[in-house]
């Protein structure tokens, strides 16, 4: 890929990433590229799973649910070919996308590995989702956190437009 194409790229993704709605026609007239050469970039995007989705950023407490945060630790060094084989397993992760509904899912380098978001309705469902998933690797799993969300300044780069209300609710 030239020097240009991946200049049209990062200018492309910069205003998908703001807003994912925007059409081929908005985006060529906010980067000065022709609507060809957008629609063209984005297709060989998607096609290259280099934009792996697109989806609406809200509250999830608008579903009645609650942010909760798992962060843990992982030993390595005992079966790693299972531990691997069940973490990339296409069923697995397809029934965890709906029993535990995990949002975001982050390998680390800290003190812990691993840090997942998930929603949950309530600290007893999110306990229960921690707790099966520990079973689930517990040859692996040494030591694991969870944490409740309690407000979000901002989310996927864009800002919690009622955070001050929030934040007013939370202190005063």
């Amino acid at each position: 890929m030239g020097e240009i194409e991946k200049t049209n790229k990062v200018k492309i993704l910069e205003i998908l990433h703001k807003n994912g709605r925007a059409t081929v026609s908005e985006i060529a007239e906010k980067t000065g590229l022709s609507r060809q050469t957008v629609a063209k970039t984005i297709n060989n995007l998607e096609k290259n799973k280099e934009i792996w989705g697109y989806t609406a950023v809200f509250d999830p407490k608008l579903l009645n649910k609650k942010q909760f945060i798992f962060l843990g630790k992982i030993d390595l060094s005992i079966k790693t070919k299972e531990l691997l084989k069940k973490i990339t397993s296409n069923t697995l992760i397809r029934q965890n996308k709906e029993k535990y509904r995990f949002k975001t899912t982050f390998y680390l380098h800290g003190n812990s590995d691993i840090m997942i978001l998930l929603w949950a309705e309530d600290l007893i469902e999110a306990k229960k989702f921690l707790n099966s998933y520990k079973h689930m690797f517990k040859d692996n799993i040494t030591n694991v956190d969870l944490f409740e969300v309690i407000s979000i300044f901002r989310n996927n780069g864009i800002e919690n437009p009622k955070m001050i209300e929030e934040w007013t609710n939370l202190i005063i």
